[in-house]
């Protein structure tokens, strides 16, 4: 076997390091940054910020992003932009334009399926052009945790009596939350009061301070909720001021009532004293009359009959002594 000529293995380098320089740019020249971990509650949504950069450049035409779950498997896609591959989670979406160099994700009505460890791939074609899979630079680990973020109500305004009330609850952030479930509760009502994110229904009087509760249960049953409490107006007059009125048209008849009962013992004791005085004065009266020698009907037959008889006595007197 030959020996290696010194002059010819230098030729040899000459070519060679450029070729690997040129090896080592094209390496270098592919980066990503995106989050190597990311948490969301279950139900919930999270978008996770990417950009990359492919060949020393971060603007392309036509391009393709994937974002593929770990291990490598046929197929496994999640999110795409290329209308032709399956993608293995409907919940994934590639909301990036990989032909700015941007690869972010968003992820919505998370499950605990869905945690795992995922990539980014490109592709500036499908046929020809730079095709990088970024897994030895950074692999992101999807966490998804117990939901205990509580429910958004929309702004019921002005409630008034009579007129329907349209009101809607759902995840924070907005969420396309399908694995949840939204039901309604009432303060005056056993049970269940409604199974619909957006309900309508006709407030009364009696609602007022009431309270209805939107509750968003996982499908593990995880429960978070929100409660508001129903501030009800009269139609013209507002419900605060007709109850006052109320209260204070009680408290006038309550009083009235008294003034009322009052009078008529007043006037019940006026009749009393006035009667009493009366017959006071009568039997004064009377009693005067007897004092001033008025003949007293009791002595008065009497005294009549004495004489009478006195007189009698002495007509038989004389008839006996004739």
């Amino acid at each position: 076997m030959g020996q290696i000529k010194p002059s010819s293995m230098w030729v040899s380098l000459v070519v060679i390091l450029p070729l690997l320089w040129k090896g080592i740019t094209c390496l270098a020249g592919y980066s990503i940054q995106v989050s190597p971990s990311v948490s969301v509650q279950e139900g919930l949504c999270v978008t996770i910020p990417c950009n990359f950069t492919a060949d020393n450049r971060k603007t392309f035409s036509n391009s393709y992003g994937y974002w593929i779950r770990m291990p490598l498997h046929p197929g496994d896609i999640v999110a795409t932009n290329d209308k032709s591959s399956d993608v293995k989670k409907p919940n994934f979406y590639l909301m990036g334009n990989p032909d700015s160099g941007d690869c972010t994700l968003t992820i919505t009505d998370a499950r605990r399926e869905d945690e795992g460890k995922y990539f980014f791939r490109f592709a500036e074609s499908k046929d020809i052009g730079v095709k990088y899979s970024y897994y030895r630079e950074v692999t992101t680990a999807i966490t998804v945790t117990d939901l205990t973020e509580e429910p958004v109500i929309s702004d019921l305004g002005t409630v008034t009596a009579g007129i329907d009330k349209t009101v809607t609850c759902s995840p924070p952030g907005n969420c396309s939350a399908t694995s949840l479930l939204i039901q309604w509760k009432k303060s005056d009502v056993s049970g269940i009061w409604k199974t619909s994110p957006t309900i309508t229904f006709t407030p009364s009087l009696y609602d007022h301070q009431k309270t209805i509760t939107c509750e968003m249960i996982t499908s593990g049953g995880n429960t978070t909720k929100k409660t508001i409490l129903l501030d009800v107006d009269y139609p013209c007059i507002s419900t605060r001021e007709h109850t006052n009125d109320s209260t204070k048209s009680l408290d006038s008849t309550f009083f009235i009532g008294i003034i009322i009962g009052m009078t008529i013992v007043i006037i019940v004791l006026l009749a009393i004293i006035i009667v009493g005085f009366c017959h006071f004065l009568k039997r004064r009266q009377k009693k005067r009359r007897l004092g001033k020698g008025s003949p007293d009907p009791r002595t008065q037959g009497t005294e009549s009959t004495y004489e009478e008889l006195k007189g009698q006595s002495k007509d038989i007197y004389s008839d006996l002594t004739k």
